[in-house]
């Protein structure tokens, strides 16, 4: 694995708020979603919450996976989007990828995924149009959306998050990273390479526990696993459907290949 010094939490940068569609007809997917998964065997609807904006309540968006072949023992894994308002394509992707997982479950045998398509419910629907929870610690925050995220990781002990973004870049990019584990250092394999990215292109970190300070490994001391993070970094150019494509098809790739390390890590 290449070991990288500390960087900021997105390494790809941000869409300009200018080039994210317009929020409209957000609500009325989501509760469409809702509506599909009643009729699902294995997608789930579970929102978190309800939480006050002062005025209204509101829940967070989230949607349960458990795959064909699941059992006590299913890898669980957070997949998350929607942190600020140039991530409104990266939001319609992973629904996207939920509508797939209602429609064709076995994509994603013996997972059990927790979907998390709007992470900012008060600034992509409730008009706070300037807020951020990219970069926010989920240790010390008082943002609702991130306290709910906290108490649920903390209740499921997710062993990796993957959260999606859109980047003003022209190609996709992805970012590892991950703390020591003593399954890694012992077996001498890593978790995930270059190849499982491929064609994106993807860097490499390791961080120490207690060390960062913003997004979900922030919160990794309170966790049962040593987890990792990734984050995808959709083109906001790309077409929507080209997104929808090219998202589903490495969620797939790199579910399988954890599955296969924990896999070979069981026999160790």
């Amino acid at each position: 694995m290449i070991t990288m010094k500390s960087k900021s939490p997105a390494l790809a940068r941000p869409a300009r708020p200018v080039v994210a569609p317009p929020a409209g007809g957000l609500t009325q997917r989501l509760a469409s979603l809702q509506a599909l998964a009643q009729e699902s065997d294995y997608v789930f609807g579970s929102s978190l919450g309800p939480f006050s904006d002062g005025a209204n309540l509101h829940y967070l968006p989230h949607f349960i996976y458990i795959g064909p072949s699941s059992t006590q023992e299913t890898l669980r894994l957070a997949v998350l989007a929607g942190f600020g308002r140039h991530d409104l394509p990266a939001t319609r992707a992973l629904l996207a990828y939920i509508e797939g997982l209602i429609t064709h479950p076995d994509i994603g045998q013996g997972l059990n995924l927790s979907l998390f398509p709007l992470v900012n419910v008060l600034g992509l629907t409730g008009g706070a149009e300037d807020r951020d929870l990219t970069s926010t610690n989920w240790v010390g925050s008082n943002e609702p959306e991130i306290k709910l995220l906290k108490q649920d990781s903390t209740l499921r002990g997710y062993q990796g998050f993957v959260r999606v973004v859109t980047t003003v870049d022209d190609e996709p990019s992805a970012w590892f990273r991950s703390m020591p584990s003593l399954l890694s250092q012992s077996a001498g394999v890593e978790v995930f390479s270059a190849s499982d990215f491929h064609p994106w292109a993807v860097r490499f970190e390791t961080a120490l526990l207690g060390k960062v300070t913003s997004g979900p490994l922030s919160m990794a001391a309170d966790l049962p696993f040593s987890p990792f993070e990734i984050e995808l970094a959709l083109p906001a150019e790309w077409p929507q459907s080209r997104k929808d494509k090219e998202l589903a098809v490495i969620l797939k790739r790199l579910f399988l290949s954890y599955r296969a390390f924990q896999g070979y890590g069981q026999h160790l």
